[in-house]
């Protein structure tokens, strides 16, 4: 059950994919929507010293415009008030690590978080968002690619089963969604008995049987570097309009990086994705 839901909208960006999908997810769960954009201050040069000072000159041409967030802040509210959902919009304001940390950490008491996925050809500093999100909030987010236009369309999802327990989350979060598909397919990548053990796609079919899920088995092969792409030619292919996979990532010296296949869908997203760690 999705009651509430949170809206992380880009201030220097085009946010009417992420807007419309947001407003779209709360009318169908009749939930309350949340509106936040963020605003980026300055880095003080005053901190920066030698070689940083190339940084902080690449850095201040990030900034955002306060004017642009509230620019997009009223789109939100419009397309809230005109789909009749309960909603809330407010800004913040802070230095980027600290600014992404609040808003990672304000998704923790959200049912779903709804972002954009980064453009690499328009750098700014809530690239980080979506990541910081998947690992510190503990709920799911739904990553909408920067292409995608219109509202959210859940009527065949696409499900990516490995076994793991990040993928487990995610079917586990993608539940109010899988119960109004109209088609289920689960994809496995290179799947191996010994690996998944009792966790096997067949497994995860069985279990959705049981909540009256009825889905459609695929097991794929690819070369451990494509399996990524793999995965968006097969929604393609299929029709999907929402992908739910777990999300996975690395520690290293106590910062999570992102695995392999979850960095390939980060950056070659095509379709919305409900992701889970």
């Amino acid at each position: 059950m999705l009651s509430d839901i949170v809206a992380h909208i880009p201030a220097d960006r085009p946010a009417d994919g992420v807007v419309a999908c947001a407003v779209s997810v709360a009318k169908a769960f009749d939930a309350h929507l949340d509106g936040i954009v963020c605003t980026y201050q300055p880095i003080n040069p005053a901190i920066m010293v030698g070689a940083s000072a190339a940084y902080y000159a690449a850095a201040t041409q990030l900034n955002t415009d306060a004017d642009e967030a509230a620019a997009r802040l009223d789109q939100f509210e419009i397309a809230a008030r005109a789909a009749g959902v309960t909603h809330g919009a407010r800004s913040i304001c802070d230095t980027p690590v600290l600014a992404n940390q609040a808003l990672s950490e304000i998704s923790r008491l959200y049912d779903l978080t709804v972002l954009v996925q980064p453009d690499r050809a328009k750098p700014g500093h809530q690239d980080p968002l979506p990541e910081a999100v998947l690992f510190n909030s503990g709920k799911p987010m739904l990553m909408i690619p920067y292409i995608h236009s219109g509202p959210l369309a859940f009527d065949r999802i696409l499900v990516c089963w490995d076994g793991g327990r990040p993928a487990a989350r995610a079917v586990h979060d993608a539940m109010p969604f899988l119960s109004r598909a109209k088609m289920i397919d689960v994809v496995s990548v290179n799947e191996d008995e010994d690996v998944v053990g009792q966790a096997s796609s067949s497994a995860l079919l069985a279990h959705l049987m049981r909540h009256d899920l009825a889905a459609t088995g695929h097991q794929l092969t690819s070369p451990p570097g494509n399996i990524h792409n793999t995965i968006l030619s097969f929604a393609a292919d299929s029709g999907a309009n929402l992908l739910v996979m777990g999300g996975y990532g690395h520690s290293r010296l106590r910062e999570v990086i992102l695995g392999g296949v979850t960095r390939g869908i980060f950056k070659s997203l095509t379709l919305p994705a409900l992701i889970s760690h």
